[in-house]
This record gives C-alpha cells, structure tokens and sequence, in this order.
C-alpha cells in the first residue's frame, strides 16, 4: 500500500479555518502543502477584512508546516510562470479539467482547481478539499482525496 504522507489544502480549508469549522489544532504536526494558486485565490477575496483573515491563516501555517511547491502543470492566464512546471503530455490536466467542468457546469475557478488536483495527484499527496465535484474528479484519476475531518483520524 502506497504511503502519502502529504496534503495539499484546497483553497476551502482556509475558509474553514477563519469560518471556525475546522480546528487549526487538527492540522498540527501534519505535512501540509499548497501552491501560488490557494495564495492568489485568498488574495482575490473581495472583502478586506476575510481576505486579511485568509492571508493570516495562510501565513501562520506558513511559517510552520505549509510548504509550497510549484504545480506541476501551467496554465495560461493562471499560472505563474516562476511557479510551474511544464507539465506532462498525457491529456490528465486536459481530461481531469473536462470532467470537472461536466460536473459542476464550468465554474470560473475549475483551472485552479485542477492545477491544484493534478499537482496533488502527480506528487501522491491526498487533497484535502469539501468540494464534491472536485473530490469525485480526483479520485476518478487516482488521486487521494477527503475533507479536512479525515485528518483527526489520521
């Protein structure tokens, strides 16, 4: 059985943590990992004071135990450049990100959310997210996926 000893946050654990659904305590002493897109998403929130909540949170775990990796693939007009890779040429960003617009009819922030994925996926990390249409596009790729509660039983 294939360890992963990694979790990538989507961009939703945060908004938990200031919404006090999740305990930041839970994530303690976890290998927790994110990319620039779950940054430029907190930074994109429209309302100062939440977004100045988001970037605390981001921050803090920052400082401690949130590593930041590049992801693995780069989308014009989304990625940034210093912090992508190439990507591979297997159709997997390209069908993961079909699958997903299928699934919850193209929301604006799909290709964030499969650069997200796919950067998961490729490094064998689970994604931690509450997103259900992202959740099932995952793991129909082979990707670990669960929500941040799996983490007190872990």
């Amino acid at each position: 059985m294939e360890t992963r000893t990694g979790y990538m946050l989507d961009t939703n654990v945060f908004n938990d943590v200031v919404d006090g659904k999740i305990d930041i305590a839970t994530l303690n002493g976890r290998r927790l990992i994110a990319t620039h897109i779950q940054r430029d998403e907190l930074n994109n929130t429209t309302d100062q004071k939440r977004r100045e909540l988001l970037l605390a949170v981001f921050e803090f775990m920052s400082e401690d135990q949130l590593g930041l990796v590049p992801t693995e693939s780069a989308l014009w007009g989304v990625s940034k450049w210093d912090a992508a890779k190439w990507g591979a040429d297997d159709g997997i960003v390209g069908a993961m990100r079909a699958d997903l617009d299928a699934r919850n009819k193209g929301k604006p922030n799909n290709a964030q959310d499969i650069l997200i994925a796919e950067t998961s996926l490729r490094n064998g990390w689970v994604l931690i997210t509450a997103d259900k249409d992202l959740f099932a596009a995952i793991t129909k790729y082979g990707g670990a996926c669960a929500n941040a509660f799996i983490l007190r039983a872990v």
